[in-house]
Parts: structure tokens; sequence; C-alpha cells
């Protein structure tokens, strides 16, 4: 039950001025822990707004992987992977783990946790041959590092499952209303969307799958007004029934305005700035590992020839 869930409880924020606030702290925490390094290095850190922009190109990036797959990853996997990688950088930097290692692990985690059956070598067949083997060591190296700043809270409640539930309760409930299933195509486009925003960040789902029906009915100008007001919220008084389509238009807003990209800052750009800013002690183990094994093949080959 989502009332009861860590989802509730721990990850969903009162505000999008909390939501930037946790971002900004992550951001300064970084910088205060590294700026003397950073200073005797001569680097620039990222500003709260760059990582954004970054962990949002690399968001855009997880949807993308997500089509490469057959039989189609299931929605729910989708959000789900979604839901962690914006929960890992409401308290770390992209500079401390990069988003591009992220949400590959992400998804891993996603797929096993929403049963969608794919072994790691399956995973990472998507790739080209030369990025497989180290997926596959990144991915299950960083899966511990992962569940624990997730706090082990896995269980993902996405607005998927409550629209097919509102969608039946307006076939039982409100037989005015024609062809209740016609609603679901652009229903489930909307949801789509949505992972594109912190929506799922600061409204319960059964609210978000609420926007999509209704969203979706206003569309096919097939109302639905009445069984939200005289079915759904039939006992509850009229403050309560403006709050609730309060709610609905700025859910609606959050996530129509995402489909308007922000071009002032350039990811490419800022992936370049954040290549400079790392610093050593927080590259993903994956590559220090790399690194000092090289080292060793390399002492070792020169004992033999000294030998």
């Amino acid at each position: 039950m989502f009332h009861t869930s860590t989802q509730r409880k721990y990850w969903l924020l009162a505000s999008p001025d909390e939501l930037e606030r946790k971002r900004m702290a992550a951001n300064k925490a970084y910088c205060d822990k590294h700026e003397q390094v950073a200073a005797e290095r001569g680097c620039e850190f990222l500003s709260p707004q760059e990582e954004l922009v970054l962990c949002q190109y690399y968001h855009t990036k997880l949807i993308e992987f997500c089509k490469l797959f057959q039989p189609p990853v299931p929605p729910s996997a989708i959000a789900t992977a979604s839901a962690y990688f914006k929960r890992f950088y409401l308290n770390h930097s992209v500079m401390e783990h990069h988003p591009r290692d992220i949400f590959l692990c992400c998804l891993y985690l996603a797929f096993k946790i929403d049963e969608y059956n794919v072994s790691v070598d399956q995973f990472v067949y998507v790739l080209a041959p030369q990025y497989r083997e180290r997926t596959i060591e990144l991915v299950l190296s960083h899966e511990l590092l992962l569940l624990q700043k997730l706090n082990f809270h896995l269980t993902i409640h996405t607005p998927f499952r409550p629209l097919e539930g509102f969608i039946i309760d307006v076939k039982a409930r409100a037989p005015g209303i024609q062809s209740p299933d016609q609603f679901r195509k652009e229903a489930d486009s909307f949801l789509r969307r949505s992972l594109s925003t912190d929506v799922a960040l600061l409204y319960p789902p059964s609210q978000i799958a609420l926007t999509s029906l209704w969203h979706s009915s206003r569309l096919t100008q097939n109302h639905i007004d009445g069984y939200l007001l005289s079915v759904l919220l039939n006992l509850e008084p009229p403050e309560m029934k403006q709050k609730l389509v309060d709610t609905l238009q700025r859910i609606e807003e959050m996530i129509l305005s995402a489909e308007i990209p922000d071009n002032s800052m350039s990811p490419v750009s800022i992936e370049k700035k954040l290549e400079k800013c790392c610093i050593n002690e927080l590259i993903p183990k994956i590559r220090r590992k790399r690194k000092s094994e090289a080292a060793d093949k390399k002492s070792k080959k020169q004992k033999l020839e000294e030998v």
C-alpha cells in the first residue's frame, strides 16, 4: 500500500522548493569537501543547474536505452528505473558519480525488481561489443553502492496500475461516460511523458494517474468532471473538490511544460567540464581497478624481461 510505503514516507517531497534545496545541498556538500583540491588543480565545479541539465540528458538516454529491448520493457520497469535515478541524485552530485554509469545500474536493478527477466549478458547485448565487458563489470560492481544510496527502498509505486483501476471504476460507476477504454492510449502516453519530470517526487501515483485520465478525457471531448466531482468525491466538501482540481491542474502543467527543452546549456559542454572537476578519489572503482591491473601487468612484464 502506498500510504504505508517508504516512497510516501521518505521520497515524497513537500514542494518544488524542497526538491531544489536538496539538489543544491548535494552540490554544496561535494564542493565544500573538495574545495581545496579543486583550487590546487584550477578546476571549476558544476553549478546545481548544470548538474540538473546533465541528469535530464542521461535520463533521456535511460528512456531511449529501454527501447532497444525485445520484448518491450514494461512501463512499470521504466518508471522504477527512473525513480531510482532521480532518488540517487537527490542526495548525490554528478561530480561524485557519473550519470552515464548510474543510469545503467538503475536500469539493471529495476529490471530485476520488476521481474523483467534478462541476464547481465542479455542486458549488455544491445550495446556495441567493445562496451559490453566494461558495462558488465560496472553494473555488478556498483549494485551494492546503488542499493545503499537508495537506502534499500526498492519498491516503487508507479501511476500505471492506478490508471487501470480508475478506468475500471469509470466503467462501473459512471455509465454516462462512453467507452472509457478510449482514454487509455493518450493517458499512457501522458504518464510516459511524466517520467521526464519531477512529478513522481512531489505527488502520489494515484493523483498522477487521475491527471492522465482527466487530461485524456478533455482531449477526446468526453469529460470526466462529473465522475470526479459527483462519484469519486461525492461525499467530500466543495473545498476538497476544488483542491483536487487545482492539484490535477498543477500536475498537468508540470508535465506539459517539460516538453519545452532548455537550450541555454549544452550537455556536451557540461560533460567536458565534469571530466575536469571530478576528484580522483571519487572516480568509479571500476576505472581505478582497471588502472591498477594495467600497472600490475606492466610491472610483471618488466620483471620477466629483466630475468
